[in-house]
């Protein structure tokens, strides 16, 4: 989107956020396994007892969500984000000069505090700031950082744990972040289109006043009374399960159904390629199908990719799972944040989605827990697939009443923005 000549500022938040996505919420969310062997046969404890610090990291992202939200309204954004990278940057360097379990664990807390308050918080809040057109493919774009992160980062990662070791591994990372990533936060993120006398991509985007526009939607306080918001926040627990639960029991699964390890790796790598274009292609549906159309192409997504799985020991069947998982897996990524600014407004945003953010963190929590108690029952992946195709259904159940039942304010600027805007500059 071109401003007198100029590229519109809002894009490059969208550059900033992806680079956000790409080193913080990657590395704590994707590269864990690679550090897993190395770091037990190290320091002598089982893996089981250092991965409960993901389980730490996943609960302390609980607690700060809800906190950062309300933190980045009410703080300079380039303080704000200065300080949560600092503490994800601090989380990696604790890391690498961590010798006992305990110190494992206590630095988790600063992980999850910099991966919610540094990535997932200002991601969302940021893009739903500066778009209301093309709401749905930036946030696809920002997002899919984490994906492109998962994809570059793992070879580096795993070369420098091979050739120099994981404490090593881990300080980069720490660099990384914030080299990388506190000039953004100084010199180019602004919180509001406002604070580039700007207003946001979907009105007429020109310079306006140094007063800052009203906006719509519900206080965050409203939000929480409403029974939109709750089975909004339901849907997206379910929603964690259904995405959550064969990608940690898909090596185990592959191996019982008889898939080559050869078919098995591709699936992994495949799977990392697909995440990324799944929320690309969710964004853009978004902007163009509008919201219960694309939620049922989401969920069909999930129910068909699991139709799929079942013959993943066949090439074809297994690619094609790979295909629909990623529009599946964004029932938890690009649609919570899309669907809190649609349901409820802009105001108080990143208030609303902080809370949101827990129902995130929580279904990935809770899934192994889930997933376990139905194989331990039937001792059946076979099983385990009928429940996530029963929640598939289940999931859009919910998010079309959420959607259904939303309260009501001016959304003009907002539902009738992709009809009006058409023939904006790009």
């Amino acid at each position: 989107m071109k401003e007198k000549g100029k590229v519109f500022y809002g894009w490059w938040i969208v550059v900033a956020t992806f680079l956000i996505m790409t080193l913080i919420y990657a590395p704590i969310a994707n590269l864990v396994s690679l550090f897993i062997l190395p770091v037990t046969k190290e320091l002598g404890f089982g893996p089981s007892q250092f991965m409960l610090y993901f389980t730490i990291m996943a609960l302390a992202a609980m607690t700060v969500g809800p906190i950062a939200g309300r933190l980045m309204r009410k703080m300079d954004v380039r303080v704000y984000l200065t300080l949560f990278i600092l503490i994800a940057s601090a989380a990696f360097f604790g890391f690498s000069f961590s010798t006992k379990l305990i110190h494992f664990y206590l630095f988790a807390i600063l992980m999850g505090a910099g991966m919610a308050g540094g990535a997932m918080i200002p991601a969302s809040v940021l893009i739903t700031n500066w778009f209301n057109k093309k709401r749905g493919l930036c946030l696809g774009i920002a997002l899919s950082g984490s994906g492109f992160g998962g994809v570059i980062l793992s070879p580096l990662v795993n070369w420098l744990i091979t050739a120099y070791g994981w404490r090593s591994a881990y300080l980069v990372i720490g660099i990384l972040i914030a080299a990388v990533l506190v000039p953004l936060a100084v010199f180019v993120i602004r919180l509001n289109p406002a604070d580039k006398g700007l207003s946001p991509l979907s009105e007429e985007t020109t310079l306006i006043s140094t007063q800052k526009k009203e906006l719509t939607g519900t206080t965050q306080g409203e939000a929480l009374k409403s029974l939109s918001f709750w089975t909004l926040c339901l849907a997206i627990l379910v929603g964690g399960l259904v995405v959550n639960a064969m990608l940690i029991n898909l090596a185990p699964y592959l191996a019982s159904i008889g898939t080559t390890a050869k078919t098995a790796a591709l699936l992994l790598s495949l799977g990392s390629g697909m995440v990324i274009v799944g929320k690309l292609v969710v964004g853009r549906l978004f902007d163009k199908l509008g919201l219960v159309t694309t939620l049922l192409i989401i969920s069909a997504g999930s129910l068909v990719s699991f139709l799929f799985l079942m013959k993943a020991n066949i090439i074809l069947p297994a690619i094609l799972y790979t295909v629909f998982s990623g529009i599946g897996s964004t029932a938890v990524t690009v649609t919570p944040a899309y669907m809190t600014g649609a349901l409820f407004g802009e105001k108080e945003f990143g208030a609303k989605y902080g809370v949101v953010a827990i129902f995130i963190s929580l279904g990935a929590a809770i899934t192994p827990i889930v997933s376990g108690a139905i194989y331990h029952i039937s001792h059946s992946y076979g099983s385990l697939l009928t429940v996530l195709m029963v929640l598939s259904i289940v999931q859009f159940g919910l998010f079309f009443m959420a959607a259904k039942i939303k309260p009501k304010f001016d959304l003009n600027t907002f539902n009738d923005d992709r009809a009006k805007s058409e023939g904006a500059l790009l």
